[in-house]
């Protein structure tokens, strides 16, 4: 950051003192900095932001058509079983790199968890991810009992890109008529097109989730010609009626904020049960920050927390 008052007064101060460190990690932006080198400082970011996670045995798995998971067991599962799609703007981002994650996830909700290795962009491109989080969602749904869990308990859940992954599957099971998740966790999803709403003006300038970058996302993840108005690349533009149970998680101080909220009133309309929990002073990727910071970590356990009430009762 050049200027003082560049940085939100809602921040808080020790996501603020981070600023200088995530500045010069996260410099230049992605497009300059070249998918190389944007994978590999973005996997050093969570190496230390999710450092010491809990002690929960994962073993690496074979998904329908070969597509690589991890599987996660806590030591008390309490039944469910959650699809977790990592983040990363659908081009970044790995099982491995959010490991850690993956581990808080499942300690702190009792859930089996499922971390799905799909497809990234570019060497993937729309619509890959998608068909990867579909797969994947379907083969828990079909082997929840395998993996220890209720079939009836299961949850699809991501951060940012894959929050987006996560709420097109919900429509996409919903449309296909088969079973279905029985909750949705979204955590800061881009669920929307543009660059219209005033927190992407507020915030987008932060090296938490710049303009910059996520343009470049948009780019690399989808074809040229392709209608960003697709309900697979936008799910605010999908039909949002008959779907499961969602949380959506906001940060008061990330560009997708605005989107995000608009997500549930939209949910809600349709007569889709939606709950925002908004995290006023928190930013972009707080929860892959936990180990970096105290309040971050705080705020991570507040949303499993809330996560946790909305798995269905065993």
């Amino acid at each position: 950051m050049d200027a003082a008052d560049a940085v939100p007064r809602q921040l808080h101060p020790e996501l603020a003192a981070l600023l200088p460190r995530l500045g010069t990690l996260l410099s230049p932006p992605a497009r300059e900095a070249g998918l190389a080198a944007a994978r590999t400082r973005f996997a050093a970011l969570l190496d230390a932001g999710l450092a010491a996670g809990p002690d929960v045995p994962a073993e690496d798995v074979s998904l329908a058509e070969g597509l690589p998971g991890r599987v996660y067991r806590p030591a008390d599962p309490a039944g469910a079983t959650v699809v977790f799609l990592h983040g990363g703007g659908w081009t970044l981002g790995s099982v491995p790199d959010y490991d850690g994650l993956a581990r808080r996830l499942a300690a702190g909700l009792a859930a089996v968890v499922l971390s799905v290795e799909y497809r990234r962009a570019p060497e993937h491109p729309f619509p890959a991810a998608v068909e990867d989080a579909v797969t994947a969602t379907r083969w828990a749904l079909d082997h929840a009992a395998e993996l220890g869990g209720d079939p009836g308990r299961v949850a699809v859940a991501g951060d940012s890109g894959g929050g987006n992954l996560a709420a097109v599957v919900c429509q996409q099971l919903r449309d296909a008529g088969g079973p279905q998740p029985a909750a949705q966790l979204l955590l800061y999803p881009n669920v929307a097109r543009g660059a219209d709403q005033p927190s992407v003006r507020e915030f987008g300038h932060l090296p938490f989730l710049s303009l910059a970058d996520m343009g470049w996302y948009t780019r690399s993840y989808v074809p040229r010609g392709t209608d960003l108005g697709d309900p697979r690349i936008s799910p605010a533009e999908g039909d949002l009626a008959g779907l499961p149970p969602a949380l959506v998680v906001t940060a008061g101080v990330d560009p997708l904020r605005d989107s995000g909220r608009a997500y549930v009133e939209a949910l809600r309309a349709a007569g889709s049960p939606a709950e925002l929990l908004e995290l006023p002073d928190m930013p972009h990727g707080f929860a892959h920050l936990v180990a970096l910071s105290p309040a971050a970590d705080a705020a991570l356990s507040l949303v499993l927390d809330r996560a946790a009430r909305r798995l269905p009762p065993g």
